[in-house]
C-alpha cells in the first residue's frame, strides 16, 4: 500500500508542476463491455423523469457505470480514483470481494426481516457494534439513513435534557427531512418553507475558508 500511497502522491506532484494529467498506477481489472444506453439518452431519461433537485455540478458530467475497490469507471472505461467514496458510504471500496461474498450468502438464505421478529444476525451486529462505542454507551437503534438517524438523535437529545434549543455549525450537513434540513448550515439544500425551531447557527471553526482564517 505504501508504495502505491507514493507513486500515487509522485504522480500527483509532477502533474501539479507540469499541468500534465495525474498517472494512476496499473490496476488488474477490466470493467465489462458497456452495452447499456448512452450518456445523451441517460441525461435526457434525467431530465425528463427526476426531479431537477437532483443536480449535478458540472456541464458535462462524467457516467459512472462500474466500480473496482478504490476505483470507479466511465461507459468509454476510462478509470478514475475515486476520492468520494460514493458520499462516504463505500469505506471499504467498490464491490469489495468481502462484502460480495458475505452480500452473497446472506441473499441465498433471507433478504429482508422485520424488526418485529428475531432474527440472529441483527442482534450479533448489534453486540459488536456497540462493543466498539466508549462507555457507558451500549446501545443501537438502527434506522435507513443518515437523515433519519439525526431525527432521532435531536429528538432523543430534547427528550432527555427537557431543552429545546440545539447549535449547529455553519456549513455543516444534516440531512433533508423537515427537522434536519432546520439544522443545515447550507443555503443550497434549504426550502423555503418555516424550519429550524429551537436551532441556533454558530461560526464554523474553518482554517482554510473560515472567518477568521487560519
Amino acid at each position: 500500500r505504501s508504495k502505491r500511497h507514493a507513486f500515487v502522491l509522485r504522480s500527483l506532484t509532477k502533474c501539479a508542476i507540469s499541468g500534465a494529467p495525474a498517472e494512476l498506477p496499473a490496476f488488474d481489472f477490466t470493467p465489462p463491455k458497456y452495452e447499456g444506453p448512452s450518456k445523451q439518452e441517460v441525461v435526457r431519461l434525467r431530465k425528463t423523469h427526476l426531479s431537477p433537485a437532483l443536480f449535478h455540478y458540472y456541464k458535462d458530467p462524467i457516467m459512472i457505470v462500474d466500480g473496482k475497490m478504490q476505483y470507479l469507471f466511465d461507459e468509454t472505461g476510462r478509470r478514475y480514483l475515486d476520492a468520494f467514496a460514493g458520499i462516504v458510504t463505500v469505506s471499504v471500496g467498490h464491490c469489495h470481494p468481502a462484502v460480495e461474498a458475505a452480500l452473497e450468502q446472506q441473499y441465498r438464505r433471507l433478504q429482508h426481516m422485520t424488526m418485529i421478529y428475531l432474527h440472529p444476525e441483527v442482534a450479533q451486529y448489534a453486540s459488536e457494534l456497540s462493543a466498539r462505542f466508549p462507555a457507558p454507551l451500549d446501545t443501537v437503534y438502527f434506522v435507513n439513513s443518515g437523515s433519519e438517524a439525526n431525527d432521532m438523535a435531536l429528538m432523543l437529545a430534547r427528550l432527555h435534557t427537557g431543552n429545546y434549543d440545539v447549535l449547529a455549525l455553519r456549513n455543516a450537513y444534516h440531512g433533508l427531512s423537515e427537522s434536519t434540513m432546520g439544522l443545515l448550515g447550507q443555503s443550497t439544500w434549504k426550502a423555503a418553507l418555516p424550519q429550524g425551531f429551537g436551532v441556533r447557527h454558530a461560526m464554523n471553526p474553518d482554517p482554510y475558508r473560515g472567518a477568521f482564517g487560519a
